[in-house]
């Protein structure tokens, strides 16, 4: 399993989680995501990342992360929507459902969830608008 996160500190606090016999089992990469070439994996999971690529570097990710799906894998992740509360007002990366649609056009869609509602971030109070995703790269791709 391959950890990757530009933040040390985060990948350090998830080794510290990792029971110890396990340990041997994890890789971990600081690094920024945008441009980084992805091993051959069977899942990719993109836990509330993929919305902190710079923006006009998103299609060069979503790229790489199809070349780094063997097929039949699978990549679980989420996407910011336009209607989130943090539109126009922080450098991420958000999608319209029209975008997300076209980012899913070549995968077996096993879930494409939109959730908008209030909750929390971890700055407090937010509107959430996301696309929470689970794609199958087909077989003969």
């Amino acid at each position: 399993m391959l950890a990757i996160d530009q933040q040390v500190s985060a990948l350090e606090f998830l080794s510290r989680r990792v029971p110890a016999r396990q340990r041997g089992s994890l890789s971990l990469l600081a690094a920024p995501m945008e441009g980084l070439s992805l091993p051959k994996a069977d899942l990719i999971y993109a836990s509330f990342s993929l919305p902190f690529c710079t923006p006009g570097r998103f299609a060069t990710l979503w790229k790489n992360i199809r070349r780094g799906l063997v097929p039949g894998g699978h990549f679980a992740g989420q996407l910011l929507g336009n209607r989130d509360e943090w539109f126009g007002k922080r450098p991420l990366t958000f999608h319209t459902i029209r975008q997300v649609r076209s980012l899913t056009r070549r995968y077996r869609v096993e879930l494409l969830r939109e959730t908008e509602e209030d909750g929390q971030s971890f700055e407090g109070p937010k509107h959430w608008h996301l696309f929470e995703l689970i794609l199958e790269k087909p077989r003969t791709a």
